[in-house]
């Protein structure tokens, strides 16, 4: 128990060093959790037993629940109309198009077997716009690129597992002839995107009203409610035969588009555990590796990762993108940046459960394509933004950053005014407050008063006083006649 404990110790804290280190001098840091799993795993050092496919796969899904489940509250409803036309031409028809494009490069470079093949085209041509965004770092780029990626990489997912639904069906009943084939595609596709959005609206709505109406007794409580909602999102809609990753995604963006309590908890948590889950994943796919097995298809492998890199996902932008707008140096930048993360990985464990396929190529396949995105893509996205002059200028300080930083050194001072006091009567501007300090509202009957200068203080009033922590002794000394309450941090 000891030893494991050790071990996975070891993991998280190379993890948040290599995160650091990574983000400073563009390097993909998850390639290292892949080599850490090979390490460790039956083909390294014994150190860990194997993983089974199933539970690998199983541990996949949650994964998954939980990175769309924290992009989904970074999305704005707002964004999403602006590019909603483009990025679900590329989470459909574009990833319909790629793997194609993989799909019969599977089958030539790897002698795969029809269905086989085009399982292994379908889960690699989902892509990761947080890998992206992890490797850009504090250089943003063009708004529309951004929301763009981000927005693609939500919905992509639903459709690769979609396909990959249908094929799994097909190879088991067969595909029947075209009309009755397609009309099952058209009526399972209508089924899981409508129960999908339906489930999770609702949840996302019900979240919304329960983070709102539930009066917990600590705020680290509101984290755990919404990680229930987004389980909960998923479990319902697949139980209705419903995309569960479509619902996971839609919840979240709901939820993430109204009034939250302590918002800024909840969204550094599914952040945290969102880039956590990465880290598993790489893991996960590392323990699966044999380095002899890697060999035995090192070039088809390599074959297959330059066929994705260069063809597949490049043909699939420019043909999802006709006439929308782009310029050929926003497509070019969107077909580089289509980096594969986690979804790939879960994908091709779920189709290499299926009965008759061959789990060691598939699974060493997905490898080289995963980790050529990861390291090439990942070393190259950041240069070439700049070099297509597509980065605008913003704060050097994202707003989650600026945030952190405020609350650890801002306070908020409750003060009531004492009917005695001599402050009472007394305008704004007449109150010695010191430096940096603002009383930003008073409470008054009931009523809140946004205060000015000629503003007259009563007694019974109550202020809100924001400062920094360090004048804390001055305000009790300047209010020492009135009731103070205990300094508080910006929620």
């Amino acid at each position: 128990m000891e030893s494991w404990l050790l071990l996975l110790a070891v993991i998280l804290l190379a993890g948040v060093w290599s995160a650091r280190v990574g983000t400073r001098i563009g390097f993909p840091f998850l390639i290292g959790f892949v080599a850490i799993g090979v390490l460790i795993g039956p083909g390294g050092l014994h150190i860990s037993s194997a993983v089974s496919l199933s539970f690998a796969k199983d541990i996949g899904y949650v994964a998954l629940i939980l990175i769309l489940f924290e992009g989904g509250l970074h999305t704005s409803i707002a964004r999403i109309r602006k590019v909603w036309a483009p990025a679900l031409s590329l989470a459909t028809f574009g990833v319909l198009v790629s793997s194609v494009v993989m799909a019969a490069l599977a089958h030539y470079l790897l002698a795969l077997p029809l269905f086989p093949a085009a399982l292994l085209g379908v889960a690699v041509s989902s892509t990761d716009a947080a890998s992206v965004f992890s490797i850009l770092g504090g250089q943003p780029l063009r708004r529309r690129l951004v929301d763009v990626l981000e927005v693609e990489s939500g919905t992509n997912d639903p459709m690769a597992f979609f396909l990959t639904l249908i094929l799994l069906q097909w190879s088991v009943k067969g595909v029947g002839p075209f009309w009755s084939a397609t009309g099952y595609v058209v009526s399972t596709f209508a089924l899981q995107v409508l129960v999908g959005l339906a489930v999770g609206v609702a949840v996302g709505f019900l979240g919304s009203w329960a983070n709102q109406r539930i009066k917990l007794d600590t705020g680290g409580l509101y984290p755990t409610l919404s990680l229930a909602f987004a389980l909960l999102s998923y479990a319902v809609a697949d139980l209705l035969h419903g995309s569960g990753f479509l619902s996971v995604y839609v919840a979240s963006v709901v939820m993430g588009n109204r009034r939250l309590e302590h918002r800024y908890s909840i969204l550094r948590f599914h952040e945290g555990l969102s880039w956590t889950m990465h880290i598993v994943m790489f893991v996960v796919l590392g323990l699966q590796l044999t380095p002899s097995r890697l060999y035995a298809v090192l070039l088809p492998g390599i074959g297959l990762a330059i066929g994705a890199l260069f063809v597949a996902r490049p043909l699939a932008v420019w043909l999802s993108t006709l006439g929308m707008g782009f310029t050929w140096r926003e497509r070019h930048f969107l077909s580089w940046a289509g980096l594969r993360g986690a979804v790939p990985i879960v994908l091709v464990f779920t189709a290499v459960l299926a009965p008759g396929y061959t789990p060691a190529t598939m699974v060493d396949a997905v490898f080289f394509v995963v980790i050529a995105s990861t390291l090439v893509q990942g070393l190259t996205v950041k240069p070439l933004a700049g070099r297509l002059n597509l980065l605008e200028p913003t704060p050097s300080e994202t707003v989650l950053e600026l945030v952190a930083i405020t609350r650890e050194n801002a306070i908020v001072l409750p003060v009531e005014i004492a009917e005695s006091s001599s402050l009472v009567g007394r305008p704004m501007v007449d109150v010695p407050f010191p430096a940096n300090t603002l009383c930003y509202a008073i409470v008054r009957d009931n009523r809140v008063i946004v205060p000015r200068g000629a503003t007259r203080l009563q007694a019974a009033d109550h202020l809100l006083i924001l400062s920094d922590r360090r004048h804390i002794d001055d305000l009790q000394s300047l209010f020492a006649q009135e009731a103070v309450g205990a300094p508080a941090m910006l929620p």
